[in-house]
C-alpha cells in the first residue's frame, strides 16, 4: 500500500494527485501551442486587439494558406484564437484579454539580451506598443508611474483604482465613466514593470488614438507619439513625452 494514497509528499508540504496531473497536462498543451513559431508569429500579429483575415495572417507568418489553415484551426480548438465568417473570408483575433496577458507575460521568460540601440527596429516596440488593447512600453509605464505619483490613481494589490482627481482628469479628455472604471496592472516585457491594463487601459487608449496623440505604426504593434500627443500629455497631465 502507498504512503500517502492521495498525493505525493515533497518536504513538508503534500501534493495532490487529482489537481496536479490537470494542471500539468494544461499547461502543456499551452505550451505545445506556442511551440511553433508560426503559431507564436500568428498570435503576435494580433496583439493589437485587430481582427486580420486568414491570407494576411498566413503572409506574416511566412507560411502557405494550406499550413496556416492547420495552425488555425489548433489554435482556436485550442482558445487562444476566436474566428468570425464574413462571406469567403475568415477573421481571427486573439480569444480574449487573458490570453493576450498570457502571452505578454511568456515574453518576460527570456534570456537577457543587450541593450537595442535607437536604430534598432524594436527601439519602436520598446518606446510605446499596443499590449492587446492598452499602452505598453516606455510611455505606457511612463504614465501609470505618473498616474500614482500625481494621486489619479492608486495602486492597490492586483488593480488600480480611480481617485475623485483622477476621474476629472479622466472625463475631461472623453473618457467616460472614469471614477468607475479600475485598472489591472500588466508586467511590461520591455520595461519590467507594470503599465496600465484593465477597462481604464483600454478606454484611455482608446481616447488616446481618438485624439490623435497616437498613432498605429503602419505595420505592427509599435506606436507613434504625435506633436498633439505631446502637447496633450503636458497640458492634461503635466507629463512630457519624447
Amino acid at each position: 500500500m502507498e504512503a500517502f494514497p492521495f498525493g505525493a509528499r515533497y518536504g513538508s508540504r503534500m501534493v495532490r494527485r487529482d489537481v496536479v496531473p490537470a494542471i500539468r497536462f494544461d499547461v502543456a498543451a499551452f505550451g505545445e501551442l506556442l511551440a511553433e513559431p508560426s503559431r507564436v508569429a500568428i498570435l503576435l500579429a494580433l496583439m493589437d486587439g485587430t481582427s486580420r483575415p486568414a491570407t494576411e495572417l498566413a503572409a506574416f507568418a511566412g507560411v502557405s494558406p494550406q499550413t496556416a489553415s492547420s495552425h488555425f484551426s489548433k489554435l482556436v480548438e485550442g482558445g487562444l484564437l476566436t474566428v468570425e465568417k464574413q462571406g469567403r473570408h475568415r477573421y481571427y483575433r486573439i480569444a480574449n484579454d487573458r490570453v493576450a496577458h498570457a502571452l505578454e507575460s511568456m515574453a518576460l521568460i527570456r534570456a537577457p539580451r543587450p541593450e537595442l540601440s535607437r536604430d534598432d527596429p524594436s527601439a519602436a516596440l520598446r518606446f510605446a506598443r499596443t499590449c492587446y488593447r492598452h499602452l505598453a512600453g516606455s510611455v505606457g509605464v511612463r504614465l501609470s508611474t505618473h498616474f500614482v505619483s500625481t494621486g489619479l490613481l492608486v495602486c492597490r494589490p492586483g488593480r488600480y483604482d480611480v481617485t475623485p482627481e483622477g476621474a476629472a482628469r479622466f472625463e475631461a479628455i472623453g473618457v467616460e465613466s472614469g471614477r468607475r472604471l479600475s485598472g489591472a496592472p500588466c508586467l511590461d516585457w520591455t520595461e519590467r514593470r507594470h503599465h496600465v491594463g484593465g477597462p481604464l487601459g483600454v478606454a484611455l487608449l482608446t481616447r488616446f488614438f481618438a485624439e490623435k496623440w497616437l498613432t498605429r505604426a503602419k505595420d505592427g504593434r509599435a506606436v507613434r507619439l504625435t506633436a498633439a500627443g505631446a502637447r496633450g500629455f503636458r497640458d492634461a497631465f503635466g507629463l512630457a513625452l519624447g
